[in-house]
């Protein structure tokens, strides 16, 4: 089988999956999101790939497109019908699920289900918070659209401090999500795989930093889940419920009571650093994973 990774090139994650998908005989490649070409006419209509052909990958992975997601989305639909290429995530191309692709669906789910999680608000401009402030105090979470591996989080302390932050992203981020702070000492990455977990670390932040994601100097550790049930069933739920079937799910435990929230589904997790951390071969059972889907 040959296999697309969108998102991965050059990098050590898309170099684990080639050496793992070498060993079953099947083949990786990478492109960069903004390699996609959509070309169009009265009379033809197709997507191309920068010296690449979507007619010689029966799978397609896509770990991140940001802000061309949409056009990716077009993209792989198209593939899937025309050559029958797998897309992982497949809820992309679920017309009943496309147009959930957004947080708001996802908050909605976990109420629904009765998953734990901080309150929160999407908002739009200064004027959304002024609007849901009553269900809030400070120091809160404040996250932008696009933010990814840390960055574009902040903690603030007021309302002034609220108001700067989204003054100075307003224009790279169309949205911002307001989140309860949680009193912690780190969170926990559990990495699903086929909507199974298969380990997970605990990621505690470096001094002088609330974050703890690897990327932004966190320190990762393993993190037993066989004496965690309730963490373990929480991310595999919330990773079926929002048809993530790779996922990086993030729990944070409250420090005083021991109470697990759902912080975030990552539906493009590293997975070098969980597998520095935890001794699971992630890459592998990403591979082991997609050949179940050809399979089936």
């Amino acid at each position: 089988m040959k296999i697309l990774v969108v998102g991965l090139v050059k990098n050590s994650q898309l170099v684990r999956l080639q050496v793992e998908a070498e060993k079953l005989g099947h083949l990786v490649d990478g492109c960069y999101a903004s390699d996609l070409v959509i070309q169009a006419s009265p009379k033809h209509f197709e997507p191309l790939l920068k010296n690449k052909k979507f007619s010689d990958y029966q799978l397609i992975y896509l770990w991140t497109v940001g802000k061309r997601r949409y056009e990716w989305y077009v993209a792989v639909n198209y593939t899937n019908k025309k050559y029958g290429s797998i897309i992982v995530n497949g809820k992309v191309i679920d017309p009943a699920y496309q147009h959930y692709l957004t947080p708001a669906s996802e908050y909605e789910k976990q109420t629904e289900n009765g998953l734990n999680y901080p309150t929160s608000a999407l908002i739009f401009n200064y004027t959304g918070f002024e609007a849901v402030k009553d269900k809030f105090r400070f120091p809160l979470i404040i996250k932008t659209s696009t933010g990814r591996q840390g960055r574009g989080v902040f903690k603030v302390n007021s309302s002034e401090e609220l108001e700067k932050v989204i003054k100075e992203n307003k224009e790279a981020s169309p949205a911002f999500i307001i989140r309860q702070f949680i009193e912690n000492d780190g969170d926990v990455r559990i990495f699903t795989v086929g909507y199974k977990a298969i380990g997970a670390m605990k990621r505690t932040p470096k001094i002088g930093d609330f974050r703890s994601n690897i990327s932004q100097g966190g320190a990762g550790e393993n993190f037993d889940l066989s004496k965690n049930q309730d963490v373990k069933e929480m991310a595999e739920k919330i990773s079926r419920l929002t048809r993530t079937e790779i996922a990086g799910v993030d729990i944070m435990i409250e420090k005083n009571t021991g109470k697990p929230y759902i912080l975030e589904i990552n539906p493009g997790p590293q997975f070098t650093g969980f597998e520095k951390y935890t001794g699971t071969n992630a890459a592998s059972a990403i591979i082991r994973y997609f050949e179940s889907l050809k399979k089936n």
